[in-house]
C-alpha cells in the first residue's frame, strides 16, 4: 500500500510535498502495515483521542485547548467525509497543513501556523531622510553671486543666484533672509525605535545514546528518557528529574502519568516492538521505586512507535507526561 499514499493525500492537496508524504509515512510506522490501523476512525472517540493527544500535541506540538484541537479534527473528518478509505498519512498531512506544522516533517518552506501570533513591525519615523546635497558647482555659483539689499527686494540681476538658492532652501540646505546667505544644517530624523524583545528559546539537544529532556508544556511536566541503541537501561539521571511530576501528582489528586516507548525503525519490527515495551516498563518501574504513585502509571502504547522524523536518537526514547 505505500505506493498509494501520495495519490491518496494529492486528491485533498494536489500540489502536497512529497518529502513530507514519506516522513509522515515513516513516522506512523508499522501502523500502516495493518489495514485496521492504517486507517482513521473520525466516529471512534478513543481514535480521535488519540489523534489529538500522540499526534497533535505530542508531534506536533500544539498548545491549543482539546476543543479547539478536537474541532480540527472533526473538519479533516468532515472534508474526507466522501471517501470510504480515511487513511492515516492523509489525515495526518492534513492537520500538519492546518496548523502549519508541514516544516516537522521536511516542507521545503514551513507555512506560518494560523494560530500563531503576528508580529508588530516597528514603527517607522514620521519624518523622511534629508534630500541629498547640492552638487558643489551649483554652491559655488551661489557664493560667488554678489546678492544687494534694495527695500527687502532682490535685484533681477542676481535671478539666476536666486534660482539656485530657492533649489537649496526647498532642499532644507540654506535659507535666504533679505539677501543675507544663512547655512542651515540637515536635520537627521530620530532613530527607529528598536523592535520588541522577543527572546529566543532554544530547543534541547537530543542526547546521541543514554540521557534526559526535562520540559513543562502547558504547566504540565514532562520527561523524554532516551536509550542506548537496542538497549532498555534507564539513564542515572533519572531521579533527579522527577520531583516536578511527584509534586504535580501530590497537587492534582486526578492526574495520572502516560509512559509510552519509542524505537528507531531500524532492524527485526518485531524485536523492536519488545524493546520499546520493554523501555516503558522499566521507566514506570523506575518511578515506582523514586515513590512515584505505582497505581497512578500508566503503560501507553503509541500508535506510532518508530518517531524518527527528526534523528534516529529521537525515536529511542520514553515519554512521561500528564494525563488528566
Amino acid at each position: 500500500m505505500a505506493e498509494d499514499w501520495a495519490i491518496d493525500v494529492k486528491k485533498y492537496v494536489p500540489d502536497a510535498d512529497d518529502g513530507v508524504i514519506a516522513a509522515i509515512v515513516r513516522y506512523c510506522g508499522i501502523a500502516l502495515q495493518n489495514r485496521d490501523s492504517s486507517l482513521v476512525s473520525f466516529t471512534d472517540k478513543t481514535e480521535t483521542d488519540r489523534v489529538r493527544e500522540n499526534y497533535c500535541k505530542k508531534k506536533l506540538g500544539l498548545l491549543q485547548t482539546d476543543e479547539e484541537l478536537d474541532a480540527a479534527i472533526a473538519a479533516v473528518g468532515e472534508r474526507m467525509k466522501e471517501d470510504t478509505t480515511r487513511n492515516r498519512v492523509t489525515v495526518y498531512y492534513l492537520l500538519a497543513e492546518h496548523f502549519g506544522k508541514l516544516g516537522l516533517f521536511g516542507a521545503a518552506t514551513a507555512a506560518t501556523a494560523a494560530v500563531a501570533e503576528p508580529v508588530a513591525a516597528a514603527p517607522q519615523p514620521v519624518m523622511s531622510a534629508p534630500a541629498p546635497a547640492p552638487a558643489p558647482t551649483a554652491a559655488k555659483t551661489l557664493a560667488a553671486a554678489p546678492l544687494k539689499d534694495d527695500g527687502g527686494i532682490v535685484r533681477t540681476g542676481l535671478i539666476a543666484a536666486g534660482v539656485v538658492a530657492a533649489i537649496l532652501i526647498g532642499a532644507g540646505v540654506i535659507g535666504t533672509v533679505i539677501g543675507q546667505r544663512i547655512d542651515t544644517p540637515a536635520v537627521a530624523p530620530p532613530p527607529a525605535p528598536a523592535a520588541p524583545y522577543a527572546p529566543t528559546v532554544a530547543k534541547p539537544a537530543i542526547p546521541q545514546g543514554a540521557g534526559l529532556i526535562a520540559v513543562v508544556v502547558v504547566g504540565k511536566p514532562k520527561l523524554s528518557v532516551y536509550f542506548d541503541t537496542a538497549k532498555a537501561d534507564v539513564t542515572p539521571e533519572l531521579p533527579n528529574e522527577v520531583g516536578p511530576l511527584k509534586t504535580y501528582l501530590d497537587e492534582n489528586p486526578t492526574a495520572r502519568l502516560g509512559v509510552s516507548g519509542y524505537n528507531d525503525p531500524r532492524g527485526n519490527a518485531a524485536f523492536n516492538a519488545e524493546l520499546s515495551k520493554n523501555r516503558a516498563q522499566n521507566v514506570a518501574a523506575a518511578l515506582a521505586s523514586l515513590g512515584l504513585p505505582a497505581d497512578r502509571i500508566d503503560l501507553i502504547k503509541p500508535i506510532d512507535t518508530t518517531d524518527d522524523v527528526d534523528t534516529l536518537a529521537n525515536a529511542r526514547r520514553v515519554d512521561i507526561y500528564v494525563q488528566e
